[in-house]
């Protein structure tokens, strides 16, 4: 039997940051890890990012024809050869970091012998402490059969030998809104089918219209408040039913419908580790299971708080949280100012509360500004002055910024500030005396500021630009 101070079980983001904390303060450790390293955080998060960023690259050039030209998008091949050879390059520092750490990798699936051991095919592994981090995998549907070809998910669809010529997207959140943008922007026919009333329903409305209208000039078909009844494929062709009978034919279809935590195997019943009735391993803010000296990081484990997203960079963070509790110097990890990024067309980014999540909590009384990227000069430099920074402050009398929501080009180089001024609770005037950069992005967070302040006019509807500069078709 191998013994050792920890056993992670998950060599996704959660699992090995918490093993190089670990590691770099003299544990050994030892990584359990079934699949890819890093697992969907390369095969899925980075290789979607990876499409987008070419994407991206090759929509800067198209929609600025009077200065490149006329432009053709890049094949499907040669997006797929560009996204292989980033997560290559990813992968092999991934395991130089983990082989100068001292970090030992072992192949195949762990399952629990009791609350210290950790069975590996015919080894089994004693550790005084375990992290549980496998992480999720896309949610399926009854009588729904993925084949990887014509019937996908998440993980199927980064691997499609050919560009479809059509694409039914099913689930408008945030996956299912990435990947309608890259196929579409590609030259791909695609409907994006959701039940909600509008697609990204986790955002503001002001954010889900524009993106949705953003969306629908790009050539994607927006079928909002549509509900799924049946998936088939008959003759090659996938046929896609809706309730009340429309029925969408293409020639591939991606399941967005979410993820289900991947707990199944783990014989979590041996070690008595309790799970809430989705499967979820339920976790202290210490990252602690019902058995203290196991944790549970990322997206496998939820938390008894108001906010749990499901990110690598909030999975990293969990990690750092269970390792430092281990080493014996616990620090909570606040959730409340956590940034991320959505890469859409175009693209939506934000940061501690949206405006609708403000207003339930605080009432009307919040003060809200509303800044246009048509005011901004880097953005009509960029040939881009289309978008929003929205900058959520406190009632009079409470100065805190609660959050901030960004839709346009590079919006994520706005939140990461306002993250940090959310987390430090500053007030928004900090924005207001601040010398920005000019010509920057960053001074449409200090225009919303101004705008809150009265000294600057207040945004009108309309203001966000026009959506022409979309009209590739």
């Amino acid at each position: 039997m191998r013994k050792t101070d920890v056993c992670v079980i998950g060599g996704g983001p959660g699992g090995l940051s918490a093993a190089a904390v670990l590691a770099m303060s003299g544990k050994d450790v030892v990584v359990v890890n079934d699949g890819v390293l890093m697992g969907y955080g390369i095969e899925g998060a980075f290789k979607s990012k990876s499409e987008f960023e070419i994407v991206r690259q090759y929509l800067q050039n198209h929609f600025r024809p009077e200065v490149f030209g006329e432009s053709t998008p890049p094949s499907w091949q040669h997006v797929r050869e560009g996204v292989e050879l980033a997560s290559a390059g990813l992968h092999t520092t991934l395991l130089d970091r983990l082989e100068r750490l001292g970090v030992q990798l072992i192949k195949g699936r762990g399952e629990f012998v009791d609350t210290h051991v950790v069975r590996v095919g015919s080894e089994q592994i004693r550790a005084e402490h375990i992290v549980i981090a496998t992480g999720t995998t896309p949610r399926a549907l009854p009588g729904i059969s993925v084949d990887g070809a014509h019937i996908v998910t998440s993980d199927e669809v980064m691997r499609i030998e050919s560009l479809p010529k059509s694409l039914v997207v099913v689930g408008g959140g945030v996956i299912g809104c990435e990947f309608a943008g890259i196929f579409a922007s590609l030259g791909a026919a695609v409907r994006l089918v959701d039940t909600a009333e509008r697609i990204l329903e986790s955002e503001d409305p002001d954010v889900a219209e524009f993106l949705a209208t953003a969306m629908t000039v790009m050539g994607v078909e927006v079928m909002a408040s549509s509900r799924l009844e049946s998936m088939e494929v008959v003759d090659g062709v996938t046929r896609t039913t809706l309730v009340g009978g429309n029925r969408l034919e293409s020639e591939v279809a991606l399941l967005a419908i979410g993820r289900t935590p991947c707990t199944t195997g783990l014989n979590l019943a041996a070690a008595g580790i309790e799970t809430d009735d989705r499967g979820y391993v339920k976790a202290s803010a210490s990252m602690q299971t019902n058995v203290p000296h196991i944790y549970a990081v990322g997206d496998v484990g939820m938390r008894a708080t108001p906010v749990d997203m499901a990110l690598v960079h909030v999975a990293q963070a969990e990690a750092r949280c269970a390792a430092h509790h281990i080493l014996g110097r616990p620090s909570e990890q606040s959730m409340d100012h956590v940034p991320y990024i959505i890469f859409t067309l175009p693209m939506v980014a934000g940061a501690g509360m949206s405006e609708t999540v403000a207003r339930e909590r605080y009432g009307a009384a919040i003060r809200v500004g509303k800044y246009p990227y048509g005011r901004n000069h880097r953005a009509h430099a960029m040939g881009a002055p289309l978008g929003f920074v929205k900058l959520i402050v406190g009632p009079q009398g409470d100065d805190r910024i609660l959050g901030v929501r960004c839709i346009g080009r590079d919006a994520d180089s706005l939140v990461t500030a306002a993250s940090i001024m959310i987390e430090r609770q500053l007030p928004y005037s900090y924005l207001l005396t601040s010398i920005m950069p000019h010509p920057s992005l960053m001074e449409c967070l200090q225009g919303a500021a101004h705008i809150i302040s009265g000294d600057s006019l207040s945004f009108e509807k309309g203001e966000e630009y026009t959506f022409d500069k979309l009209r590739s078709r």
